[in-house]
């Protein structure tokens, strides 16, 4: 099943990102892109999550994932490169019913992000059936460049 859909509001929740990597970052990035309260879970992050951090952009957890650490949160997304880590991520995500995107293993989550593009009060994002994020990327650069064009 594929159901596309855009979240308006997480009603006083949060998005948790469980690591603080090149993947984490790039979860981060779109997550603030789409002005969603993000709390970090990581014992050490990427240069441009610290800057985030270091200006309140976000909260960080410094330390490793443990139980407790999806409280509050209404998206979650499990991007460390532990993979047992990941995995128990997950399953306690859906154990509490929880949105979750597993980045090393798509499969075991129940969603995953599109490709998106923002321009003024447009929001186009492109995915794929077959979650190949490389398709949808590419589409996604092919529609912002034609957006650039646009009066």
């Amino acid at each position: 099943m594929r159901y596309p859909l855009t979240v308006t509001t997480l009603g006083g929740r949060t998005a948790v990102v469980i690591g603080g990597g090149i993947v984490g970052e790039r979860k981060v990035r779109s997550l603030l892109a789409g002005q969603v309260p993000v709390r970090l879970v990581s014992p050490s992050a990427t240069d441009q999550i610290i800057a985030w951090a270091e200006s309140g952009k976000i909260e960080w957890t410094r330390r490793r994932y443990r139980d407790g650490d999806l409280e509050d949160a209404a998206l979650v997304f499990a991007a460390t490169n532990v993979r047992n880590v990941n995995r128990e991520i997950a399953e306690a995500a859906h154990t509490m019913e929880l949105l979750v995107n597993v980045a090393d293993a798509p499969a075991e989550g129940n969603f995953h992000s599109p490709a998106v593009t923002r321009r003024d009060d447009l929001i186009v994002s492109v995915s794929t059936h077959s979650g190949q994020p490389g398709i949808a990327t590419a589409a996604r650069d092919r529609i912002a460049a034609l957006l650039e064009h646009e009066p």
